[in-house]
């Protein structure tokens, strides 16, 4: 079983970690099943917009949410029910981030990112396709692509929901 990976590593790391061969075809569909068909599927029915299931300190906060916003208990119940839920084809690469306390660094790494492409930090959910997170550029390659797609308008927040910025 290989070591848990922190939530902010970047993709390809994670695909590494998994055995997964980023340049293979056959893992961007893996990859597409474990995030599409389950945990954005989980954020969607689960989390978002439930503010019950927020820390105390970001009750008042609007959507989106981080997931750090989240209290750990809810956080953790999604990941098991995404585990409990899994597919035959997903299954397996779930089993390898589990331990023996019951926590998932597998489902937790997606599911954090799912939440981290909705809540308007990451500059990449600017582009035109909203989960531009499936890079495979490590967080230290030479190139910056926040250069390229300027700086956020004065004033304004961004909006993931609306892919946008609104005041």
């Amino acid at each position: 079983m290989p070591p848990p990976l922190i939530r902010s590593a970047t993709k390809r790391q994670f695909l590494l970690q998994l055995d997964l061969d980023p340049s293979d075809d056959r893992t961007s569909q893996t990859y597409w099943l474990l995030k599409q068909d389950e945990a954005i599927r989980a954020y969607e029915t689960q989390l978002q917009g439930r503010r019950e299931l927020l820390r105390p300190e970001y009750a008042a906060q609007d959507p989106p949410y981080a997931a750090a916003h989240f209290t750990a208990a809810a956080f953790s119940s999604v990941v098991q029910s995404i585990y409990s839920r899994a597919s035959p084809q997903t299954r397996p690469y779930y089993n390898k981030g589990c331990n023996a306390q019951g926590d998932n660094w597998v489902i937790s790494w997606m599911l954090y990112h799912v939440c981290r492409y909705r809540d308007g930090r990451n500059i990449r959910a600017r582009s035109r396709e909203f989960h531009a997170d499936d890079d495979l550029e490590d967080s230290g390659s030479s190139g910056s692509s926040s250069a390229s797609l300027g700086s956020k308008p004065t004033g304004m927040f961004y909006d993931a929901a609306r892919n946008g910025y609104r005041r």
